[in-house]
């Protein structure tokens, strides 16, 4: 009888309360109508006025706006988070007035009995128009001809979806509604559970970054499960993949965030309950119903909005100095603020400021710590002997290891200059411990990729102690400094554990070039990971080859080779003949040929095949190994399967040459030579060795890289013009001088 009669008071709340807040019905249902079934019209009208349906591309195009509308739905999510934090507040707004309070603390039900009544008003608010709208949705798509765009199973696990975000947003509101004693300071409240810990763990993990340059960062996405709105935001993502995906896809991407962010919203609601069941009445008016939490909640809030104002004055004026300076000053006033809301008072600016100071003082400690770097976390190096493997990456080639099959800097690790943009986004993998240093097994993305001999090993141990040496001095510039490149550094140590640092030098450090190439010159290297080296190993994969001299470049042409012994053949000679290349003569010469080897993909179009600018396929697709004019086994190999064999430019194809040429002050001289005059063919004949298209410079493994160390990378550009009217636009990297 009992449970009865607490069931029908339950009702009777809620049917009161949903009467007292009509007009919050009201602003819900349009809103929502608005947010999807107008919205809908207006963006299928708005398709069908520049799109031809009979054109079966433009109707796909057409289907995937309808399909991301009504299932990703980011706008109706963005409604239904509104009204969420709208409900929240307008639901537990009578927390806030001593009169409301006092009249429902008065009646014969427990305060339970109200917090769920409260509860499901809010609910009731939302959820019917959410579903009618989406009904209506789904008959606009009939009404229009997109019957087949709506499936039930993936409207229903999109409903379910941003239904549970609108639970986890509204259950946070309710918290900050609760928490507090007035509803102006609950709205601030509120966008502070909503985005506080994820602003301040970003702003940590920038201020980690900046103070400690050595760390080196996984490539992780922003931990937006930190903030409730953002992870809500984040969730309805994966709906917004081709209408014509299986459902199953939907419910592997979507499922488990639903329900994350259900049982995230039952722990907060359970906690908004228990705290509503021991609030004190007498707290209502207050700025916070809790007291105990004003001190804690102002120290994050104060250190949070310190360090990221001091982290934005520092991306400015690159000074510690300042940064140090901006942070006391923004902490000072921010604390003054959160005071005057608290008790809002004007005349509390400085309460509490004895606690102010000492929290200051331990800052400044263990801020001053980090930035003497009193640990040597930055400039510390393991014992050479407890190196097994070691890689190094960087987006300067000369500097770099990077064998031929690991994946591309971007998939590991942010390195080079914009590294400077990127740290805002890593913490999560600090707070799962990805990024501790030593730590084991996180190697996976170079597993087979690291190399172990003594000779490379040296040479990798010596660039990173360059690279910890300079970290030992004022590191505030070095991330920022005009032409500073970046260098990450991996070491395997014997106890199979992981050291990982990554190191910023002026880009003309020529002793981190000699130490690259001394690796990439090393015999372990040549063996295994080199461009013949990987294309021979993967052979079984290879379908054609394709073979490119400096016209074919420019014609975009290639001749190609079919025969899977005649390529095998070809590989393996290449590949003996590779083992032979020194540095020193590849300093002077440069590759009369260019192979590509094609895998298994069946949709090949010709400029796949024959344009050597074209990259962004996987290396196990396409593969472009330079062959030098000392590897004749394997030009002979070629000139036998090949049809028209000739190694560079040959004088017999040139009509004339154009050189551009720069002087000190960056002014450009340009010089025509052309064929058909005597003197002017002898000096194009003395050119024509050290020209290179280019497509061949771009595309040259970083092992073969053509440079010379007493003048500048390249010294001339060079438009070469074909007889038959072909243009390839070619680069000369010897001393123009010489040259004549």
């Amino acid at each position: 009888m009992t449970r009865k009669n607490s069931s029908c008071k339950t009702r009777t709340l809620v049917w009161k309360c949903c009467g007292r807040n009509a007009a919050l019905f009201t602003l819900s249902l349009i809103l929502q109508l608005v947010a999807m079934p107008v919205s809908m019209i207006l963006s299928i009208q708005g398709q069908l006025q520049n799109m031809d349906l009979s054109n079966e591309e433009e109707r796909n195009f057409v289907r995937e706006q309808i399909h991301g509308l009504l299932y990703e739905g980011q706008i109706g999510m963005l409604v239904l988070a509104g009204l969420a934090v709208l409900c929240g507040i307008a639901m537990f707004r009578y927390l806030h007035v001593k009169q409301q309070t006092d009249f429902f603390h008065a009646l014969p039900v427990s305060r339970g009995q109200l917090f769920a009544s409260h509860v499901l008003t809010g609910v009731l608010t939302v959820v019917p128009a959410y579903v009618l709208s989406m009904a209506l949705s789904c008959g606009v798509c009939v009404a229009y001809g997109f019957a087949d765009i709506v499936q039930m199973d993936v409207l229903l696990l999109s409903m379910a979806v941003h239904l549970a975000g609108f639970l986890l947003v509204y259950a946070v509101t309710i918290l900050a509604a609760i928490c507090c004693g007035n509803t102006l300071v609950s709205l601030l409240v509120c966008g502070w559970f909503q985005f506080g810990l994820w602003a301040g763990c970003e702003a940590v993990d920038a201020l980690i970054y900046v103070l400690y340059p050595a760390r080196a960062y996984g490539n992780a996405g922003m931990p937006v499960w930190l903030s409730p709105f953002l992870w809500t935001m984040s969730a309805v993502n994966p709906l917004a993949a081709d209408w014509s995906e299986k459902t199953v896809h939907y419910v592997k991407d979507c499922f488990p965030g639903m329900l994350l962010s259900l049982a995230a919203a039952a722990v907060i609601l359970a906690l908004a309950y228990w705290l509503n069941h021991i609030r004190k009445s007498e707290y209502t008016g207050l700025s916070l119903a809790f007291p105990k939490l004003e001190q804690p909640l102002k120290l994050y809030v104060v250190s949070t909005v310190a360090i990221s104002c001091g982290i934005m004055i520092q991306s400015t004026v690159i000074s510690w100095t300042v940064m140090f300076v901006s942070m006391a000053v923004t902490a000072l006033i921010t604390a003054c603020v959160v005071e005057i809301v608290y008790h809002q008072d004007f005349g509390s600016l400085f309460y509490r400021w004895k606690s102010l100071l000492v929290y200051g003082v331990i800052c400044a400690v263990v801020l001053g710590c980090m930035a003497q770097d009193i640990t040597g976390w930055n400039s510390s190096l393991p014992e050479r002997d407890a190196i097994v493997s070691a890689g190094i990456s960087s987006d300067l080639e000369e500097w770099d290891y990077m064998p031929h099959e690991a994946v591309t800097e971007d998939d590991i690790i942010y390195s080079g200059t914009d590294t400077m943009y990127y740290p805002l986004y890593n913490l999560y993998d600090d707070l799962i411990g990805m990024e501790e240093e030593n730590k084991e097994n996180y190697i996976d993305y170079w597993d087979g990729s690291l190399l172990e001999s003594q000779e490379a090993l040296d040479a990798m141990y010596q660039s990173a102690s360059i690279g910890a040496e300079a970290m030992k001095g004022d590191r505030s510039r070095l991330q920022t400094a005009p032409e500073q490149w970046g260098y990450t550094v991996t070491f395997i140590l014997k106890n199979g554990k992981t050291f990982r640092r990554q190191y910023y030098m002026p880009s003309d450090s020529e002793e981190l070039a000699q130490y690259g190439a001394a690796v990439r010159f090393s015999e372990e290297y040549q063996k295994a990971y080199t461009p013949a080296a990987f294309a021979r190993a993967n052979r079984d994969r290879v379908s054609r080859m394709m073979v490119m001299n400096y016209g074919d470049v420019a014609r975009y042409s290639a001749d190609e080779i079919k025969n899977p012994r005649t390529i095998s053949d070809i590989l393996d000679t290449l590949y003996e003949e590779s083992q032979e290349l020194t540095q020193e003569y590849c300093a002077e010469h440069m590759p009369v040929l260019a192979l590509r080897v094609a895998g298994q993909e069946e949709t090949w179009v010709q400029s796949d095949l024959t344009d050597l600018s074209m990259r962004g396929r996987d290396l196990d697709d396409l593969i472009d190994i330079p062959v030098y004019a000392c590897e004749t086994d394997t030009l002979e190999l070629l000139k036998e399967n090949i049809t028209d064999f000739h190694t560079g430019f040959t004088m017999e194809e040139i009509a004339q040459m154009e050189i551009t040429t720069y002087t000190e002050d960056y002014h450009e001289k340009k010089a025509t030579l052309r064929a058909t005059e005597p003197t002017e063919a002898k000096t194009m004949q003395k050119w024509l060795p050290y020209v290179i298209p280019q497509e061949f410079d771009v595309l040259i493994d970083p092992v073969y890289y053509h440079r010379k160390s007493d003048h500048e990378y390249v010294e001339a550009h060079v438009a070469v013009r074909m007889k038959d009217g072909a243009e390839a636009d070619c680069y000369c990297y010897r001393n123009v001088e010489e040259m004549g």
